[in-house]
């Protein structure tokens, strides 16, 4: 009787649901980091100030910048939480 490997292969670490979920985060974290730190580069401002717009509510809160480093700070967590708690393939439970 074999007992099933403890560690988990390369495959069942990269296609772990958490760090799928943690990889998309990190890249739409960084791209909004980027858009949020250089506007002129992504995008310019034509709004002086907020109207009654619900789109124009975040002129000038940076709200790019904010989202993409709480969406970054959600990445570390996923990829801290995958790398603490391997997948471990194959592990059945006797009974």
């Amino acid at each position: 009787m074999t007992t099933p490997q403890k560690t988990p292969g390369l495959a069942a670490r990269l296609f772990d649901i958490r760090s799928v979920i943690g990889a998309l985060l990190g890249i739409y974290g960084i791209l909004l980091t980027l858009a949020g730190l250089f506007p002129s580069i992504f995008g310019n401002k034509t709004h002086s100030s907020p109207s009654n717009n619900v789109v124009d509510m975040s002129v000038g809160t940076s709200a790019n910048l904010w989202v993409g480093l709480v969406m970054l700070a959600i990445a570390l967590a996923f990829g801290g939480w995958a790398i603490a708690r391997p997948q471990v393939v194959g592990d059945k439970v006797d009974q």
